[in-house]
């Protein structure tokens, strides 16, 4: 039996946990006889480049909102741009990741007379939609024959809270574990805690994420002064890029930090880099499932988050990191300074976190359950 024809569907391939779920997914459901193909609505993006698809099974389109009713914007020509390219490619299955990928391809697929079947994916989107924003969602969703949550509570706000017609399941995020394990075995730690400035007896709590607000890292700078009081051979770095890198160095600067915080920018290296870390920090706002914490356990990392999102699912507290409130700095310094001392949950983590990793969040698990899910 023949396997469908798979069309994804995205805003566009900036550097983000759901750009990088799509190009795995690309990658390996290519890999076991799926015909795919790619739809960015909003120009390439900064991952295009790692697309393996070839160019005639991609199609890239800058989308145009304008008024076509009081109140209603769309981009009529981009909607016939997206429903050739279905007939064309004889789509069976549109997956779509986010709310404007869904209404776009949701109503070009709608204007097939052979309509193919629209699978939603909510990675973290419905976390900022509040109040009439939320509901509105609740009218997008009837586009959707089914959907996929990444984390049990992003489920429960779309079943309890929206209250989706469409069955909903779970399927966690996962990354590729071997890049992982190589990068705890390629001796690169040393490496790059000198090129970072970093001693050999310093503490490390670092962090890999795009600069905006839904990440928290203001809180983690306010914390950082009584951190360092605590816990004086800490130090903070805080890689990746975005639009709030230059307020967040400057707050550091205010903050007295100086060398004690490192903002190294983007990293193509992320495994390597956060494998030279001893502990990892997320102090997210909301969170659908990072895949940041996933590559921090997958390398037996303790780590200290907010409770937010799906982040609950990964993390146990006490166990293999610590949950704290989100907006929290008092409570980010009582639970950075511990890690810095606790040396047996360290020890925990290091041992127990990766086979946790491999069992829950792998990239193997994560795919076969897309295989099902299509193959139904």
């Amino acid at each position: 039996m023949s396997k469908p024809n798979v069309c994804m569907v995205v805003n566009n391939l900036e550097v983000g946990g759901l750009e990088k779920v799509v190009l795995s997914l690309l990658d390996r459901l290519g890999d076991q006889g799926f015909d795919l193909s790619l739809i960015c609505l909003d120009g390439e993006g900064r991952l295009f480049s790692e697309v393996k698809l070839p160019r005639s099974k991609c199609l890239v389109i800058t989308k145009d909102l304008r008024p076509v009713l009081p109140g209603i914007k769309s981009d009529p020509e981009a909607l016939l741009w997206i429903r050739r390219f279905f007939h064309q490619r004889s789509v069976d299955i549109v997956h779509v990741h986010n709310r404007a990928p869904l209404i776009f391809a949701g109503i070009a697929a709608r204007m097939l007379r052979n309509r193919p079947a629209v699978l939603y994916s909510e990675h973290n989107q419905i976390n900022r939609a509040k109040g009439f924003d939320r509901r509105k969602f609740g009218y997008y969703a009837y586009l959707a024959d089914e959907m996929v949550a990444v984390s049990h509570d992003l489920r429960r706000i779309l079943v309890d809270d929206v209250k989706v017609r469409a069955p909903v399941r779970v399927i966690h995020n996962g990354i590729d574990g071997t890049r992982f394990s190589r990068a705890l075995q390629s001796g690169e730690q040393g490496r790059i805690r000198a090129e970072l400035g970093i001693g050999e007896r310093d503490f490390v709590f670092g962090c890999a994420v795009v600069h905006i607000e839904q990440k928290g890292l203001r809180y983690l700078i306010e914390a950082a002064p009584e951190v360092l009081r605590r816990a004086p051979e800490a130090r903070f770095v805080v890689a990746g890029d975005g639009p709030l890198r230059g307020e967040l160095e400057q707050r550091a600067r205010a903050a007295g930090l100086g060398d004690r915080m490192i903002f190294p920018g983007y990293r193509s290296d992320v495994p390597e880099l956060v494998s030279s870390f001893d502990a990892y920090v997320l102090p997210s706002l909301w969170e659908g499932l990072p895949l940041a914490l996933l590559e921090a356990l997958a390398l037996g990392k303790p780590i200290v988050a907010s409770r937010v999102g799906g982040v609950p699912e990964i993390i146990e507290h006490g166990v293999d990191g610590f949950l704290v409130p989100p907006k929290d700095p008092g409570a980010l310094v009582e639970h950075l300074s511990r890690v810095a001392r606790d040396g047996e949950l360290r020890e925990r983590a290091r041992t127990r976190s990766p086979a946790k990793f491999a069992e829950q969040f792998s990239l193997e698990a994560m795919v076969d359950a897309h295989v099902r899910l299509f193959d139904e």
